[in-house]
């Protein structure tokens, strides 16, 4: 239904795997694991979902099948050849408490907050990033080779003139991304903080902030790590390394942000990628929050609440039923995978 929408239930009873579902059937992967093997039953070699869904006055109809380690995803009943054709058609934000992982985590999980974010607004960058992912395992697996060491430097430099062309665009698709998301989120952690503190979100692209001279300087980078590459036999440098920066009044919020203030900074940047959605799209992608309300202290709720009524986000919340009350949104109710009510 539009609006708040409520799913209660203890916990074990599947409240998460309806947003999961939800969540793979409009972007193709799923927000939690990385193979679909682990998100099959135990007893299934196959899995099938399928949405209709209300976009811009029209009806879109999506379907994705898994079956012998095979996908099939359909827009309209045409399917697509490539994932890039499938992505993007419906925009979706997935919020949980695992999110605090980009603030706390290693430099991955901010890569692929940025990444999953840009896939939605431009789906050609799912081919982008597969091309490259795929330069760099080429690469690896003749490092791990290793052959006569003059034939392998020649090798070497043609994949290194690969990853830097599509290493270029990918750095230049998360730096803009990045410096747009560091102005709406700073804005609403203001909001949030009374604005006593500020926060600041950098792209470091090849281990430098100056993106423009970290290009540049890509082809003499890659030529400098080549003998520390071929010792380690490892890809070393490119935008598969690179970090994104997050500082609290200056400081790492890694090092130095408290529990509170980590809820707050990805309160903040998720809120903030619901914004540019809007912004490219013209509407609100569609909010998923699993069991996001109890991690939260009554401000920083009551905030996130305000934003979704005022700004009228779809929203699909999971809490147990011994949680917090909400005044407003459909409820239902789920037990042992089953969905009831909605009232």
């Amino acid at each position: 239904m539009p609006g708040i929408n409520i799913l209660i239930g203890d916990n074990g009873q599947g409240k998460t795997n309806v947003l999961e579902g939800i969540y793979y059937l409009l972007t193709g992967k799923s927000y939690r694991v990385q193979r679909e093997q682990e998100l099959l039953r135990w007893d299934q070699r196959e899995f099938h979902l399928y949405g209709d869904f209300l976009m811009a006055h029209h009806r879109v109809s999506l379907e994705s099948h898994y079956r012998d380690k095979k996908k099939i995803v359909k827009v309209n009943q045409v399917p697509c050849q490539r994932l890039s054709d499938f992505v993007g058609t419906i925009n979706v934000i997935f919020f949980s408490p695992d999110d605090l992982v980009m603030v706390k985590g290693g430099p991955s999980e901010r890569r692929r907050f940025l990444d999953l974010h840009i896939a939605q607004m431009r789906p050609g960058y799912v081919s982008l990033l597969n091309a490259y992912n795929k330069v760099v395992q080429q690469k690896s697996a003749l490092l791990k080779s290793f052959g006569d060491k003059s034939q392998l430097y020649s090798q070497i430099l043609l994949w290194n003139e690969q990853i830097i062309k599509l290493g270029e665009m990918i750095i230049r698709n998360r730096v803009d991304l990045t410096k747009r998301l560091q102005i709406v989120a700073d804005h609403i952690y203001g909001n949030l903080t009374s604005q006593k503190e500020t926060l600041k979100v950098t792209y470091i692209a090849l281990g430098n902030k100056n993106v423009n001279e970290a290009i540049s300087e890509f082809p003499q980078i890659l030529n400098d790590k080549l003998e520390q590459e071929i010792e380690r036999q490892m890809v070393l440098i490119g935008p598969h390394r690179d970090d994104i920066q997050i500082h609290l009044n200056d400081k790492p919020a890694r090092l130095y942000a408290s529990q509170g203030q980590q809820r707050s900074i990805v309160l903040s940047l998720k809120l903030a990628e619901l914004e540019l959605i809007r912004q490219e799209k013209g509407e609100y992608p569609l909010l998923l929050l699993d069991d996001v309300l109890s991690e939260l202290d009554r401000f920083r709720r009551d905030y996130l609440i305000t934003f979704i009524k005022s700004s009228c986000i779809q929203t699909l919340i999971t809490m147990t039923s011994a949680e917090i009350h909400l005044e407003s949104g459909a409820l239902y109710f789920v037990e042992n995978g089953h969905i009831r009510g909605g009232c």
